[in-house]
């Protein structure tokens, strides 16, 4: 696979809407979680696209929430695998108070601190990179424990920050989320919901207008400002989500949006079945099929401009619901790739092997400490 193959399918995977993906809810008091995942071959390590990538990869280490959610896509859903090892700690109301990354070789990635209110509602979070150099996100609430506003600086110069303001209507419908910075309003998103408090439109406001003079183009503050549509939804009588419009809109003119592609999405006895991208024509879409369950058995994903990139994943379960097995197809070249579990006795896996054709890689291991 070349490298500009690979970089589409990376990013068709990426940001791909995953579908009866595997929970990974761990039962009981939990007091800590140490996971990590290990390799069992020195020759086949994490995804990356290009050799001199750290540990985290092309997109690098950006977030504890994106870092996960990225390796729990990849794990169960692909032969390939990203790199997680972490230490977290958890209050006794389940609460995170703290969190650790580490890189392979056991530095320190960050580590990130959580404080809350009385409501159990999370008021502070500080991502340390050392012991003097930090970013922090304070968090405020209305009445209704709705996020109110978010503040957020780094440690190097606290007079450069970023404030976020979170406007709703007499239903916490969220209808604005209003940014400043330490130089006044910046761009923000307005959202419009039906009578149903179905979420229907999205749209950017700029707090500016633009000016033209000859062939330059200067902007210009504005009480009133300019709205510009980003999205569009449409719903079925069952609240579906039947279609999503997107629209393109220039950044430094006074123009309308245009739209640019839809999204269309099937859905049978409550099941999404087909999601279609529509770019003037059918650009690609995504299949599913459901066993009794409604667990994902089977994912078709057809490109019909880079069918190189058509693939599909047949999955296989356990009675608790566990992934066993994938057959992962890409160039009508199967991928068989398993999975075996150790359990203790919360009835939490605290152990992960996954083999690819036979041969195990990976080893993704969690030791969990229970409050008594």
């Amino acid at each position: 696979m070349n490298k500009t193959i690979l970089i589409t399918f990376l990013l068709l995977f990426f940001f791909s809407i995953s579908f009866g993906q595997q929970k990974d809810t761990i039962y009981g008091k939990v007091k800590s979680v140490r996971e990590q995942l290990n390799f069992l071959d020195k020759d086949r390590q994490n995804m990356k696209l290009f050799s001199t990538e750290g540990d985290y990869g092309h997109y690098g280490f950006s977030s504890a929430r994106f870092t996960k959610s990225r390796f729990h896509n990849w794990w169960y859903n692909t032969p390939f695998v990203h790199y997680s090892n972490y230490y977290k700690e958890f209050n006794k109301k389940g609460k995170p108070t703290s969190e650790i990354w580490f890189y392979k070789d056991g530095d320190t990635v960050t580590t990130y601190k959580y404080k809350y209110d009385k409501k159990d509602n999370l008021i502070q979070e500080k991502d340390i990179f050392e012991i003097n150099d930090y970013t922090c996100r304070n968090y405020t609430y209305d009445y209704k424990n709705k996020i109110r506003s978010t503040i957020y600086y780094a440690s190097d110069d606290p007079n450069l920050y970023s404030y976020t303001a979170y406007v709703r209507d007499s239903v916490s419908n969220l209808i604005e989320i209003k940014r400043f910075d330490e130089d006044g309003e910046l761009a923000s998103w307005k959202y419009k919901y039906d009578s149903k408090n179905r979420k229907v439109s999205k749209s950017i406001h700029k707090p500016y207008v633009y000016i033209k003079k000859g062939r330059s183009t200067t902007s210009r503050r504005d009480s009133i400002g300019l709205d510009k549509i980003c999205e569009k939804y449409f719903y079925d009588n069952n609240n579906n989500l039947l279609e999503t419009h997107y629209y393109n809109y220039d950044s430094s003119d006074n123009l309308p949006s245009k739209l640019s592609r839809k999204v269309k999405n099937i859905h049978r006895n409550g099941l999404l079945e087909k999601v279609v991208n529509i770019r003037d024509t059918i650009n690609s879409y995504r299949e599913y099929k459901y066993n009794e369950q409604n667990r994902k058995i089977k994912e078709t994903v057809i490109s019909t401009k880079y069918p190189d990139n058509n693939r599909s994943s047949e999955y296989f379960y356990d009675k608790k619901g566990n992934i066993i097995k994938l057959i992962y197809t890409e160039k009508n070249k199967p991928v068989v790739v398993e999975f075996k579990y150790k359990f203790d006795k919360q009835n939490n896996w605290t152990k992960q092997i996954k083999s690819v054709n036979g041969e195990k890689l990976f080893v993704w291991t969690r030791e969990i400490e229970y409050y008594e």
